[in-house]
C-alpha cells in the first residue's frame, strides 16, 4: 500500500467489498465536488478510499470529468485491505445533550472507536430523541470516519429506556459514586451507560440496586454528558484486558 502521506484526501464508496485490484470505480456526487473543488484533487493523485464497513483501499485518480457542478471521479485501485471490527466494542447509550454538543459528542466517539451509539431515555432527561437528526449524525460519523481513517464507521441504533439497558449482560454505568476501576463483564463488548446532566433519579437508583451492573467512576470531576461519554469510551479502550486486535498480515491499518 503507498505511505499514507502520499494520500491527499479519502473518499468513500460503497460498494467497494466488490472491487479488486485495477478495477476502475467511479464517484459521483457532494462528496466528489468537495475533492475536486474544494481540496483541488487532480489526475494521478493518490486517494485513500473507504466504505465504512472494513474495507479500505488506496486508489489513484484515473480521470475527472463531469461538468463544474457535477464532477464525475474515476479511480483506480491500487490496494485493497480488510479489517476487523475495533475489540472491545463499545456502545454508548447515552442521555441527549443539548444543541450542538451532541455533534461534537458524536465526532469524538468516532474517532475514538466507538462502535454504537444510542440515545437513553431517563427521567431527567432534557432533550427528546425526535429532536435529533440522524442523517446529520451519520454525516458527522462519516466525515469522522474519513478524517482519522477509520475503516468501520460509527453506528447508530434506536432509543432505549433505562430499564431495558440496566438488563443488557455487558452495561457498566457511569457515575460519581462508582468505583475507579472495575472488572468489565466481557472483554469483548462494553456498554457505557451515560446519564443526563440532572443525575439519575431515585427511581432510576432503586432499579440500577437490583441489578449487578457495576458502577465506576470515570473522572476525578463531575463530567458533562459528551464528556462523560468520551473519557470513559477511551478509559475503557485502553485499559480492559482485551486491548485493541493486531492487524495480520492481510489486514493492515491504513498507514
Amino acid at each position: 500500500m503507498h505511505n499514507h502521506h502520499q494520500i491527499q484526501h479519502h473518499l468513500v464508496f460503497s460498494d467497494l467489498a466488490s472491487a479488486a485490484v485495477n478495477d476502475l470505480i467511479e464517484l459521483v456526487g457532494q462528496e466528489v465536488h468537495h475533492a475536486v473543488r474544494v481540496k483541488r484533487i487532480k489526475e494521478d493523485a493518490t486517494v485513500g478510499v473507504l466504505d465504512g464497513t472494513g474495507t479500505t483501499a488506496t486508489a489513484t485518480v484515473h480521470s475527472i470529468a463531469g461538468s463544474r457542478s457535477k464532477p464525475t471521479l474515476t479511480l483506480k485501485i491500487a490496494a485493497l485491505d480488510h479489517h476487523k471490527p475495533i475489540s472491545p466494542a463499545i456502545e454508548v447509550f447515552a442521555a441527549l445533550p443539548k444543541g450542538d454538543r451532541l455533534d461534537r459528542m458524536i465526532d469524538q466517539l468516532s474517532q475514538l472507536g466507538v462502535t454504537k451509539f444510542r440515545p437513553l431515555l431517563c427521567q431527567r432527561s432534557q432533550r427528546k430523541p425526535e429532536t435529533v437528526r440522524i442523517d446529520k449524525l451519520d454525516r458527522i460519523a462519516l466525515e469522522a470516519a474519513k478524517q482519522c481513517h477509520r475503516p468501520w464507521v460509527l453506528n447508530f441504533d434506536k432509543p432505549i429506556t433505562f430499564a431495558d439497558a440496566i438488563k443488557d449482560p455487558d452495561a457498566i454505568l457511569a457515575d460519581a459514586s462508582g468505583k475507579k476501576s472495575v472488572q468489565y463483564p466481557s472483554p469483548t463488548r462494553v456498554v457505557l451507560l451515560i446519564g443526563p446532566e440532572g443525575g439519575w433519579s431515585d427511581q432510576e437508583r432503586d432499579l440500577l440496586a437490583t441489578t449487578n451492573v457495576p458502577i465506576v467512576r470515570f473522572g476525578v470531576f463531575v463530567l458533562r454528558i459528551e464528556a462523560a461519554a468520551c473519557a470513559a469510551s477511551a478509559i475503557v479502550l485502553a485499559n480492559v484486558h482485551s486491548k485493541v486486535q493486531k492487524p495480520s498480515a492481510n489486514e493492515r491499518p491504513i498507514k
